[in-house]
């Protein structure tokens, strides 16, 4: 009996050593990938742990045949080294880089994509994100709708100076519009050869204006071309070339315009007259460019005239309203001034008054008074007043006011003999001119007089004898 003990004990002591030689290599494994805090005997495993932000992108609206990109960081946020690789299933999308590894530092990935062939639409998609830290398949997700889009219009040939010099700051403006409405970034090619040299610093709404300075550091000739660019990255063609030739010698802008003076009232269809002048520092011819709505654009250009000389234009408007009119001044080598300060007129909505109508008597005999009458009415119920002009260099003035379709009556007297013709013209109280009436011929012939002297005279021509009788006697 106590030899089957013994036996029993032997083998087991045998198993038990040759388990523990077994277990040896698997401890030290397992020591290599974990910590035991000395203090509290806790093992801590040390393994990788995927960490991505942000986890999707939306592009919002994007319109096709354009590249879009976005990007987002991979790091490990365990111990460890962690590697991790991207898949895609779209062929629309690519991430770079598509692979990597971290101990704790950040991997920037850039994920593009391209719109080029894909049809107007809502999609959604994802980068797949595989890593060792035992956590399965992440995603970054990835939204965007392709909308339907028509590049901008061409921008107008830049306006402004076609000469400079080098060192002078130079102004142009143009415009466009978009088919769809979209607001307008402007590119700027200085030396025609397709690249642009300047964007805008922001986008403009459809149809504004937008100016650009530019100052040119050598001299030469110089094509400027501008094209646009909408929100969705749809660009136009480039405008007509604006030619400007920049010299080395320096010229001086003129002065700023002084401010118009001129009506700060008036209604729809009646020409108002303002003036301005400026002069120039070097001596310069001088043009003056007139802003009628304060836009910023030129909408009238005068001739060239001398320095400090002045000038003065007429300009009527058809829709009521408030403008601000200014004058910018170019000399005669292209350098512009800045725009005056603005010139405020507001416009009303009023018809002038019908066309009057004139009677009165169309003969008679110098040096008498003849009256003549004219009426006419205004739509708008304004008073009226009346000017005659007799047809002889002179004229009434205006005359009333008198109310609509009442009666104006003015006498004139004829000097001399002659045909004449007189016509008439109302304005109202608004100074809204009507055209002038139907003209009334008037004739003045020569009077029949007797003179008793004379006629005598010619009586005795009569008789010869009885004449020379009568010269004797005188």
């Amino acid at each position: 009996m106590n030899k089957k003990i013994k036996i029993k004990g032997s083998l087991i002591s045998i198993l038990v050593a040759i388990l523990m030689i077994l277990a040896i290599p698997q401890i030290s494994a397992i020591q290599k990938e974990t910590n035991i805090d000395a203090e509290t005997n806790a093992i801590t495993t040390l393994s990788p742990d995927l960490v991505y932000y942000p986890m999707s992108h939306d592009f919002g609206s994007v319109t096709e045949g354009h590249l879009y990109q976005t990007t987002f960081d991979i790091w490990n946020g365990g111990s460890s080294t962690l590697t991790w690789t991207l898949g895609i299933i779209h062929t629309w999308v690519s991430p770079n880089p598509t692979s990597g590894s971290s101990t704790g530092e950040h991997d920037t990935v850039t994920v593009r994509i391209d719109t080029t062939g894909l049809s107007a639409g809502p999609y959604s998609g994802f980068v797949s994100i595989s890593a060792n830290d035992g956590g399965g398949v992440r995603y970054f997700n990835i939204d965007f709708i392709v909308v339907d889009n028509d590049s901008p219009n061409t921008p107008s040939q830049l306006n402004g100076p076609s000469s400079g010099s080098v060192g002078e700051t130079l102004s142009y403006s143009t415009s466009t519009t978009d088919p769809n409405g979209d607001h307008i970034a402007y590119g700027l090619d200085i030396n025609n050869d397709d690249n642009i040299d300047f964007w805008s610093s922001s986008y403009y709404p459809s149809g504004a204006t937008y100016t650009v300075y530019i100052t040119f550091s050598t001299p030469g000739t110089f094509p400027l071309r501008i094209l646009a660019k909408d929100t969705y990255g749809a660009q136009s063609s480039f405008s007509i070339p604006k030619v400007v030739t920049i010299s080395g010698t320096s010229n001086d802008p003129p002065n700023t315009p002084s401010k118009p003076s001129g009506s700060s009232a008036g209604n729809t269809g009646v020409a108002y007259s303002f003036s301005t002048s400026t002069t120039d520092p070097d001596g310069d011819q001088v043009k003056y460019g007139w802003d009628w709505n304060g836009d910023g654009t030129v909408d009238e250009w005068s001739g060239l005239k001398a320095s400090g000389s002045s000038e003065a234009r007429s300009h009527s408007w058809t829709i009521p309203g408030t403008y601000y009119i200014q004058v910018i001044a170019e000399d005669e080598y292209g350098a512009q001034s800045s725009f005056s300060l603005a010139k405020t007129i507001t416009i009303s909505s009023n018809q002038p008054p019908n066309k009057p109508s004139i009677s009165g008597p169309s003969t008679g005999v110098k040096g008498s008074s003849y009256t003549y009458t004219s009426t006419t009415t205004d739509d708008d119920g304004d008073q009226i007043y009346y000017w005659f002009d007799w047809g002889d260099g002179s004229n009434s003035g205006w005359k009333g006011p008198y109310s609509s379709g009442q009666t104006a009556s003015e006498s004139h007297i004829w000097s001399a003999e002659g045909s004449y013709s007189i016509k008439v013209k109302t304005k109202d109280s608004n100074d809204a001119e009507s055209i002038w009436s139907d003209p009334l011929s008037v004739s003045m012939p020569k009077g029949k007089t007797f003179n008793l002297f004379e006629n005598f005279w010619e009586f005795l021509e009569l008789f010869p004898r009885l004449s020379k009788i009568f010269i004797g006697l005188f």
